[in-house]
C-alpha cells in the first residue's frame, strides 16, 4: 500500500511539474524577427562596431532608409541594449543574452524594433514595466493568453504622431516604435508575432 501511495504521489508530482512547464510562456523568438527583416529585404549586420560606425546616428532618430537589422549575442547584444536602446542612460543596466534590432525609414517616418532576451526574467519584467510606463503611459495595457502588453498611438518627440508597442513573454521583451500613426510595417510585424498592434490603441 505504501508503495502504491508513493507511486501515486510521484506521478502526481510529475504531472504538476509538467503542467507548470507547459504553461510557462515561451519567449519571443529572435529568428522570427530576423526572418521578418529578411522578408522586408533589410540589410543584415553581424558586428556591432560595423553597425554603429555606419548607423550610429540612429541615436538621434536617423536611420537607414532601406532598412537594416542585426542579431547578436553576449557582448554585442549588451551593446545593442546599452548604446542603442539605453543611449541616454534612463533605463537600468540589465544583463542581456540575446538581442535583435531593426531600423527603417528616415527621421520623419522612422520605425524601429527591438527584441531583448535577459538573463533574468525579473529584469525583463522590470524593463517591460518601466519602458511601457515611459512610452505608452496614456495608452492601453493588458494581458493576453501568453504575453503582456502596453500599446499606444499618441504624441512623440516634438509632438509627432507615434505608435508604441511593448510586449513581454517569459524573459524576453519586444518593442516597436514608429514616428507615424499609419505604419504598415508595424502592423505586419505585430501580425508576424501574433500580438496586438498599437494601431489598435
Amino acid at each position: 500500500m505504501k508503495t502504491l501511495k508513493r507511486l501515486t504521489c510521484a506521478v502526481l508530482t510529475a504531472a504538476m511539474i509538467f503542467g507548470l512547464t507547459a504553461c510557462k510562456a515561451k519567449e519571443f523568438d529572435h529568428k522570427m524577427l530576423a526572418d521578418f527583416c529578411e522578408e522586408q529585404d533589410f540589410e543584415e549586420y553581424d558586428d556591432f562596431d560595423d553597425f554603429y560606425a555606419a548607423y550610429g546616428d540612429i541615436i538621434t532618430f536617423h536611420a537607414a532608409e532601406e532598412g537594416v537589422y542585426m542579431y547578436a549575442t553576449k557582448g554585442d547584444a549588451q551593446d545593442l541594449y546599452d548604446k542603442v536602446l539605453n543611449r541616454f542612460g534612463e533605463l537600468p543596466t540589465y544583463d542581456v543574452s540575446e538581442a535583435t534590432l531593426f531600423s527603417y525609414g528616415d527621421k520623419e517616418q522612422l520605425t524601429v524594433g527591438y527584441l531583448f532576451t535577459f538573463e533574468e526574467t525579473k529584469e525583463a519584467e522590470k524593463l517591460f514595466k518601466k519602458y511601457g510606463k515611459a512610452f505608452a503611459d496614456d495608452g492601453e495595457n493588458g494581458e493576453e493568453k501568453d504575453y503582456s502588453y502596453y500599446i499606444e498611438a499618441g504624441d512623440g518627440p516634438s509632438g509627432k504622431d507615434t505608435l508604441t508597442g511593448v510586449y513581454l513573454k517569459g524573459n524576453t521583451v519586444l518593442i516597436v516604435r514608429s514616428m507615424t500613426k499609419d505604419s504598415d510595417l508595424v502592423e505586419d510585424m505585430c501580425a508576424y508575432f501574433k500580438v496586438i498592434s498599437p494601431t489598435e490603441a
